[in-house]
């Protein structure tokens, strides 16, 4: 049956070639298309095609390369590969990219960045699609990229849809990326060979470019930038609405999300106040801005509740905050970052007490510290403390990424540069993050992705505490503390030659582990503070979230591939599912966490303190619960769903 469905699929797209063939040689031999299921966006780009003078038949692909370097095009838009890079790579992942190629292009429809297209079949592709190369329509005619920018609209283009019969061999999809003022400022592109029944990459393509538009925003300097939806576990995703607010209350920058829900059209946004839009004083933004991160409700001028967050970004009313960290560290190579206040991560487990307590010393005395430990243990944070408690924790900590960024874009960004150093190179020049960092702590995260050519430049900033500029002279006096962090055996990149050894040997000065989640003894007070973070958020402000006995065990016992950050999700979509009496059930928590039938799955990767029975599992849960409540029976029974009396049965067992 599937075979059938599949073959059908196939003639309807071949009859739908086959259809757009006709029309297309209709339309340019009488200017006229006569079939009004024809995309009218489409309709209009052949005839602005035509208007710049082209024919079919002309040759244009191959000639459509500007006479400038890959680097210089990606160090003139820099901040748009910046933000956009992330999502290409995520991409990348997603589309298995040796038979798609991913672009991001510039506004004047210049290709910047491409990634993929590796497979042989993509060779006629790649020759066209790479940095340089101008898809507008002006030169070349309709196509995904080009028709999407003049549209300000997601665009696929397919085939014989192209203007230029050389591209019928071609299928592209193309999303406009819209900067946080209303401003067109580039596209995200996906190209790959045109077949029937290919399928269709624009719901993925929108979803990224959202989530670069969405990071543009949030990385607003001396601003409040609202998060808002109406469903309280969707604030935190690219589908909420979000806002930045000026000092004095005024909008000046907002998602496509928040212009659609709130009526603000597409342009510049004047002086609209957020007064107008949001039935909320500033103050009282600034207030849930400066508490700890929570997700509270508010109404929208025209009555909608809506769930929103805040975060300070720079100086607001003479108080100085940063973006918290849940976002920083993720979302952008290089930033100042401030601690999450009130994060519980660091001072339950012994084992990343000890971390900290090391890491703290090796800093005290300017040593440089290693933190590693996998994806989501919180290196971030532990970073955060650190500073926090360091000897120059009256300086900024600065953060860069050395995975997010480009090879041809991390030397500016950790050196800075001086005027005239490259195309788009910015008048008076640009501190880099080592300046920046001077009088501070300078966190080089996942430094295993420095690329080989910069070690040696870092290597001698290290050595002789000076930084000279990209393309300047002059030498540069810094002082600051160092923490690097990384997921890779870096003694096993150097045996490999992927990393430098005399830098290895000056950046291990101290080196520390962050264990897995799974191998933690503090998960059930870390459960209970998550949990009770949720419940702050809750609308009424009524109630608080609790675990049933097998959740609870579930949770417990699960081995956390994700770590922190894998539970924080899981207890918020949950809460998020509860019923009204707040009570997170078993058929709340993602099938990951369970066998195909329903029952908590137990993990065969837990530490040896947790043997594989439910029994044992069991017996580990009650003694984690008497230890977090100080053995009060009370407590620890509350905690785990069940009657004092049944305790003290289990409890008897043990």
């Amino acid at each position: 049956m599937r075979h059938l469905e599949e073959a059908i699929i196939v003639r309807a797209d071949i009859a739908l070639d086959e259809r757009i063939t006709a029309v297309r040689e209709h339309f340019f031999e009488t200017g006229v298309v006569g079939d009004e299921t024809i995309s009218p966006y489409l309709v209009r780009s052949w005839q602005r095609s035509r208007s710049h003078g082209m024919s079919t038949s002309d040759r244009r692909l191959h000639d459509a390369a500007h006479a400038v370097s890959p680097r210089q095009l990606e160090e003139a838009n820099v901040d748009l590969v910046r933000y956009a890079l992330p999502e290409i790579e995520q991409l990348r992942h997603t589309f298995a990219g040796d038979r798609w190629i991913i672009a991001c292009l510039n506004a004047e429809g210049v290709v910047v960045h491409t990634v993929g297209g590796e497979h042989a079949s993509m060779q006629a592709l790649a020759r066209v699609l790479r940095p340089g190369c101008d898809l507008s329509e002006q030169r070349v005619g309709t196509n995904g990229p080009g028709c999407a920018l003049t549209e300000r609209r997601p665009m696929l283009v397919r085939g014989r849809e192209h203007f230029l019969d050389e591209a019928g061999r071609f299928a592209c999809a193309a999303v406009p990326l819209i900067d946080p003022f209303g401003a067109l400022v580039g596209a995200l592109d996906v190209s790959y060979n045109h077949t029937p029944s290919q399928a269709d990459p624009l719901a993925l393509l929108a979803s990224a470019a959202r989530a670069i538009e969405n990071q543009m925003l949030d990385h607003l300097p001396d601003s409040v930038v609202i998060r808002f939806h109406y469903r309280p576990d969707m604030v935190d995703t690219p589908y909420a609405a979000l806002l930045a607010v000026s000092n004095d209350g005024r909008i000046i920058g907002a998602n496509r999300c928040a212009r659609s829900t709130l009526g603000l059209g597409d342009g510049r946004l004047g002086d609209r106040s957020v007064s107008s839009v949001l039935d909320v004083p500033l103050a009282r933004l600034l207030s849930i801005a400066m508490s700890p991160p929570s997700t509270v409700p508010v109404r929208l001028d025209c009555g909608m509740r809506v769930f929103a967050y805040a975060s300070v970004h720079g100086r607001m009313n003479g108080r100085h905050a940063e973006v918290t960290a849940r976002r920083t560290t993720h979302a952008t190579s290089g930033t100042a970052v401030a601690p999450e206040r009130d994060q519980p991560y660091l001072n339950e487990d012994t084992r990343v007490e000890e971390c900290f307590e090391k890491a703290r010393r090796a800093l005290s005395r300017d040593i440089p510290v290693i933190v590693y430990g996998e994806t989501g243990t919180g290196k971030e944070v532990l970073v955060q403390r650190l500073h926090a408690s360091g000897p120059r924790h009256g300086g900024p900590l600065v953060a860069i990424n050395c995975f997010a960024l480009p090879a041809s874009l991390i030397e500016s960004e950790l050196f800075g540069h001086e005027y005239g150093a490259f195309t788009g190179a910015k008048r008076g020049g640009t501190a880099g993050k080592i300046e920046q960092a001077n009088g501070g702590t300078l966190f080089l995260d996942e430094i295993g992705d420095l690329p080989l050519e910069l070690q040696g430049r870092l290597l001698r900033v290290l050595q002789e505490r000076k930084v000279t500029r990209l393309g300047g002279h002059r030498e540069l006096p810094v002082e600051f503390s160092l923490i690097c962090a990384t997921h890779q055996p870096l003694r096993e990149l150097v045996a490999q030659g992927k990393f430098r050894e005399d830098l290895y040997y000056r950046l291990t000065g101290v080196s520390v582990t962050l264990p897995p989640l799974r191998e933690r003894s503090d998960l059930l007070p870390l459960i209970d503070w998550l949990l009770a973070r949720e419940s702050a958020s809750m609308p009424d402000g009524s109630g608080a979230y609790r675990l049933d006995r097998i959740a609870l065990r579930t949770l417990l016992t699960y081995s956390w591939p994700g770590n922190i950050r894998q539970l924080r999700s899981v207890l918020r979509a949950a809460a998020a599912l509860a019923d009204a009496d707040c009570e997170i059930r078993v058929e709340h928590l993602p099938g990951e966490l369970l066998d195909p039938v329903g029952t908590p799955r137990m993990t065969a990767d837990r530490p040896a303190s947790h043997p594989g029975t439910l029994a044992a599992r069991e017996a580990d849960a009650i003694r984690q619960a008497l230890e977090f409540h100080n053995g009060n029976v009370s407590a620890t029974a509350r905690s785990l769903g069940i009657s004092r009396a049944t305790l003290h049965r289990k409890i008897h067992a043990l």
